[in-house]
């Protein structure tokens, strides 16, 4: 590594100069290398100084939806140390990089009897990819050197979609009932049309912006007998809906939506039509839909998610907590008893005691990200609505607190959403439910 790159005071703040941006062929990323650093790319990125001190590694790729990122980070570290001699890796909370969340690890290792430290963190920055960063160094240099490698490398990496979704129609194997299609790249210039088969019974979309903060509109849907169910011009807020008297938005980059939302809609075979509109003026990134089939005699249900974090008695034993569910069920079904929908399969899942001081009390556009992914870890029932309950929201830096925050519940099925759940306030929740 050049000389004025590696201080030899360990205290020293070290100073970075970068090469020209690479985009690393066929992972999604590109980045700037530092200069002085040695580089090799093949598939993936390699990074070190010439010393032998401080090592980089940047791993770009496809990722299922049903793969866990925490566990893909600790698995590409454990790949990258496995010829250390001794390594572990240690749960580190969640770390962002160019406003991305994502899991991080510290590293501790020892080779050739030299204490080492480092972090490993992994993101998805787009639905369907991932990507790791990996920093390790000797431990007398992480301090001041290592961590400002890590940082100053994230600051140089840039990410573009890569592997587009497929559209396709086949049905959810856990699922046999349903029929997941994706279709990528859709122009708010033209109309989205989905088919309905004879048999369907109801749908569930998603369309998701390129940019996490954007905003995304349903701003027309069309019947197939060409019945116009909902119109609306975001500019002036003007509405002529069927479907109720609020916009159907989305305020995270993802918009949801569900049809039939009662029993005056039905949903009839031939082709609906979209019409939708991005706050940015970006084209949609991708649209997937989630179809149900078969005759529905009774009501359809919802499964919840319901994950704690707040350290109350109501949970306190099976005893109370089964209280809570049998009185949330009575609440629940007749609010939605006009939506078509019944109350179904509930499962608890407990925050860890060491997190329960960070989870608590949340500034929503600043944690939805993390409490999604926390979220997502922990419950093993994907078709399930994902609801946590925290002392206190905030809807902003020094807003007044917010009882509940609906956002975007995300892309569908998809393990790998920031926007995955929706987060209520515990203790006005639990003041409208009699226990």
């Amino acid at each position: 590594m050049a000389e004025n790159n590696f201080p030899s005071d360990p205290q020293q703040q070290p100073e970075f100069e970068f090469g020209p941006e690479i985009e690393v062929e066929e992972s999604g990323f590109s980045f700037q290398p530092i200069t002085g650093f040695e580089l090799e790319i093949d598939g993936s990125v390699y990074m070190y100084s010439d010393d032998g001190n401080l090592e980089i590694s940047l791993v770009g790729g496809a990722l299922e939806d049903d793969h866990s990122i925490a566990d893909l980070n600790d698995t590409l570290a454990g790949e990258f140390m496995e010829n250390f001699d001794s390594f572990k890796l240690i749960e580190a909370g969640t770390d962002s990089i160019q406003e991305i969340t994502g899991f991080l690890n510290r590293i501790e290792f020892v080779n050739a009897e030299e204490e080492g430290v480092g972090c490993a963190m992994i993101c998805s920055p787009y639905l369907n990819q991932y990507f790791f960063i990996l920093v390790i160094t000797s431990a007398e240099y992480w301090q001041n050197f290592g961590q400002a490698v890590y940082e100053a490398i994230k600051s140089r990496i840039r990410f573009y979609p890569q592997f587009e979704a497929v559209e396709d129609r086949e049905a959810v194997n856990e699922n046999p009932d349903l029929t997941l299609e994706t279709f990528p790249g859709l122009s708010t210039e033209e109309d989205f049309l989905l088919q309905i088969e004879k048999g369907d019974t109801s749908l569930l979309l998603a369309a998701r912006s390129p940019d996490q903060n954007d905003t995304v509109y349903l701003t027309a849907l069309t019947a197939p007998d060409g019945q116009s169910l909902y119109q609306v011009n975001p500019d002036d807020g003007s509405i002529t809906s069927q479907l109720g008297t609020q916009p159907v938005q989305g305020d995270a980059g993802e918009l949801s939506f569900f049809f039939p939302r009662d029993n005056t809609l039905g949903l009839h075979a031939g082709v609906y039509r979209f019409a939708f509109k991005t706050k940015s003026g970006l084209s949609l990134e991708e649209i997937q839909v989630i179809i149900r089939s078969g005759r529905a005699l009774e009501n359809q249900t919802m499964d919840l998610n319901l994950w704690i974090a707040v350290d109350d008695e109501t949970f306190e034993s099976e005893e109370q907590t089964a209280k809570f569910v049998t009185e949330l069920v009575r609440s629940l079904s007749g609010r939605l008893s006009p939506l078509n929908l019944a109350p179904g399969r509930i499962e608890i899942f407990h925050a860890a005691p060491d997190e329960l001081d960070a989870f608590s009390r949340l500034s929503v556009p600043s944690d939805l990200p993390d409490c999604s992914y926390m979220i997502m870890e922990a419950v093993n029932h994907n078709r399930a609505l994902n609801i946590g309950f925290v002392q206190e929201l905030a809807a902003a830096e020094g807003a007044q607190q917010t009882i509940v925050t609906t956002g975007s519940p995300g892309m569908i099925l998809s393990r790998t959403t920031p926007h995955g759940c929706i987060l209520a306030a515990w203790p006005a929740f639990k003041d409208n439910i009699p226990l």
